[in-house]
């Protein structure tokens, strides 16, 4: 017989045959290690079947970890980072070429820390860092074409220091903001008075309380009312208000002069006696029609109103009755009516020249509540003192400004653009209109006027249109 072949075993080494029995001690004497489930995730797909959305949840359904979208052409539109349902990280947006859309950094929800978005173009259209979800610190913006820059800093959401604009590379407006208002354009201080103190001392002067009103008076509370009035848009215009009296021989001689005005059935600074009409009383009405502003329809206070408008065709050359509202120098009046006939005594001058004072503008620098103007009221510079200029030597611009203060258009057609001689409180006034001016709230306007036929601007100032000054 042949013996059976015989292979045998290899040897191995005592030292390794130890371990690996120690090993297989272990491992039997351990329990079975969990494998953790594979972690679950929303996906949202395209009609063909592709996938348009994919993001993992966690134990309550929430995006917990990177979302992923994609275009129907397969494009990943977005790369975001999400905890427990919350935005946290950074997240990466593209448009269907892959190209960037915007880059942002979130923290709980909010964003936090650097952002930046792009034109389609590729030009930057904004880049700086949030803190808690408000801009802070310096950002940059430019338009589609790259050439319009603007470099601005932020204080928890509101412009707060140094904006600088430049077009082409060039500077072109130079700005200095605080706490969300501009405090300064191009070398102007375009706000005197800040809107929100405006719009408190404004309606503080409409709402106030009347003195003790006489009762033997009927209208004391109208004519109370019309000089709260005629005080608002003293101030408003900046010229003196406080302390203005209503006199009471003078509102006599304005009710009178209403009654005349009534009885000829119109208006007349000089006018005659109305048959039948008491001499005595005629001689009151014709003192107080040749001493002041005169109005028919409205009311009392509505008067002081159309006073103020004056840019009728018959008034626009002289504005007379505004120059009298907003003169300086005036200090007491007297209101009067009969009907739908009203008078406002003008002819005061008891508070004599102001120290300091060499314009009045109406619309004035700066804010301008939509009440107290309108779209077809002539803008005007009254000249305290100084020369009026030569009317063939004035020259106005109005252009409408952008959310940067910066023209948005060429200058707007003038309809009317003169001078008016010296009286009604002044030694001249420039007076202008332009037509398509939007007297709503947030609109804004350069003003420049020349008076030496363009060389130069005598004034520049900006007006902008604010809530009304009095409540509904």
């Amino acid at each position: 017989m042949r013996a059976s072949a015989i292979i045998p075993a290899p040897m191995i080494p005592r030292a390794i045959a130890n371990a690996l029995h120690a090993l297989a001690v272990v491992l039997a004497a351990s329990p079975a290690i969990a494998q953790e489930p594979p972690s679950k995730e929303r996906v949202e797909t395209w009609p063909d079947g592709k996938v348009k959305l994919r993001v993992p949840i966690d134990e309550e359904g929430r995006e917990d970890g990177v979302m992923e979208t994609f275009a129907a052409n397969g494009t990943k539109t977005l790369s975001a980072m999400w905890s427990h349902g919350q935005k946290n990280g950074t997240w990466k947006e593209f448009d269907e070429q892959g190209k960037k859309v915007r880059f942002l950094n979130y923290q709980k929800d909010q964003l936090h820390g650097r952002c930046e978005e792009w034109h389609s173009g590729g030009a930057v259209l904004s880049a700086g860092s949030y803190k808690l979800g408000l801009k802070n610190g310096a950002w940059t913006f430019e338009d589609e074409t790259g050439i319009r820059r603007k470099v601005a800093d932020y204080k928890d959401d509101l412009l707060n220091g140094a904006v600088k604009i430049t077009v082409d590379g060039k500077p072109f407006s130079k700005q200095t903001w605080k706490n969300g208002e501009i405090e300064e354009l191009d070398g102007m201080r375009p706000f005197p008075t800040p809107r929100l103190q405006l719009q408190r001392d404004l309606r503080a002067i409409l709402e106030a309380k009347p003195a003790a009103l006489d009762p033997q008076d009927p209208i004391a509370a109208e004519r109370a009312a019309a000089l709260r009035r005629l005080q608002a848009y003293r101030a408003l215009v900046g010229v003196p208000w406080q302390g203005m009296q209503l006199v009471p021989e003078w509102n006599v001689r304005c009710d009178a002069a209403s009654e005349v005005c009534r009885a000829l059935g119109g208006l007349d600074h000089t006018p005659k006696k109305p048959d039948g009409f008491d001499d005595a009383r005629h001689k009151l009405g014709y003192e107080g029609a040749s001493h002041s502003n005169l109005a028919i329809n409205g009311s009392l206070v509505g008067s002081v109103d159309s006073y103020m408008d004056d840019s009728d065709p018959s008034n626009i050359a002289r504005i007379g009755h505004r120059r009298w509202c907003i003169n300086p120098a005036m200090r007491k009046t007297g209101f009067g009516s009969a009907s739908n006939y009203h008078a406002m005594w003008s002819f005061d001058e008891s508070g004599g020249a102001q120290k300091g004072l060499e314009t009045v503008y109406y619309p004035p620098r700066g804010y301008t509540p939509v009440d107290l103007f309108s779209a077809d009221r002539a803008f005007s510079i009254s000249i305290v003192r100084g020369k009026a200029p030569k009317k063939d030597e004035l020259k106005a611009s109005i252009r409408e400004l952008d959310g940067e203060y910066l023209p948005s258009s060429g200058p707007l057609e003038l309809d009317y653009c003169d001078v008016a001689p010296a009286g009604f409180g002044s030694a001249g006034c420039a007076i202008f209109r332009a037509r398509g001016i939007r007297v709503e709230p947030g609109m804004r306007y350069l003003v420049e006027v020349s008076f030496d036929g363009g060389k130069s601007n005598a004034h520049a100032y900006v007006v902008e249109f604010i809530d009304p000054a009095s409540k509904d």
